[in-house]
């Protein structure tokens, strides 16, 4: 059989999604906020890095509503790409205050990895699974260490309420499910993948 892969739509990753966009909301108005307060101060000389600061806050929250309007992926992050930009323009502020140099490398870094969260998001939503190949089912619900079993290290499965239950000959190996969103087509796929190799339901 070829390798077969159904693509998991995770709560967790979900929950993350949000709370990472709810920061860049509020640190983009925020930045706004204070580069109005610095256009407008007695002070101002120099209007150039606060108006790249409000484009970038406008941007990003620009951004956010098109995400949140949008029903389709796109190959791109949007958002993070514009919080990258964001982040970079307040990295680049930093450097008229007086630190060290560590401190303004690693102000370029959080833009940097934001960037590349933006150009790889479609790998990176694409990247929870469950797959199956001649060999073994393996389970990615989270970016990191994928699990995996082999076909014939089991005789027999049950589908728990919060697990999917692989028997062995002595062990049994349980996988979370309850962070799986489109649980019960993720179970009849896994069943179908488990019936079509001889493995059935334990008693």
């Amino acid at each position: 059989m070829a390798e077969e892969i159904f693509r998991v739509q995770s709560r967790r990753a979900a929950r993350m999604k949000r709370v990472q966009t709810a920061q860049h909301a509020v640190g983009a108005f925020l930045l706004i906020w204070t580069a109005v307060e610095h256009l407008t101060g007695a002070h101002s000389k120099n209007a150039v890095l606060p108006i790249f600061e409000i484009v970038a806050g406008v941007v990003l929250i620009a951004a956010i509503v098109r995400e949140r309007l949008s029903h389709h992926h796109s190959r791109v992050g949007w958002v993070e790409l514009a919080g990258s930009a964001m982040l970079f323009v307040e990295a680049v502020a930093k450097l008229e205050q007086r630190h060290h140099m560590l401190f303004y490398f690693l102000s370029f870094i959080p833009p940097f990895m934001l960037l590349i969260f933006a150009v790889f998001d479609e790998k990176l939503r694409n990247g929870i699974y469950i797959k199956t190949t001649d060999d073994f089912l393996e389970m990615r619900l989270r970016a990191l260490f994928p699990r995996r079993v082999r076909w014939n290290e089991v005789r027999a499965y049950r589908i728990a309420p919060k697990h999917l239950e692989l028997i062995g000959d002595g062990r049994v190996r349980r996988f979370k499910t309850t962070d799986i969103v489109d649980l019960p087509a993720a179970v009849q796929w896994v069943e179908e993948q488990l019936r079509r190799r001889g493995i059935t339901a334990a008693s």
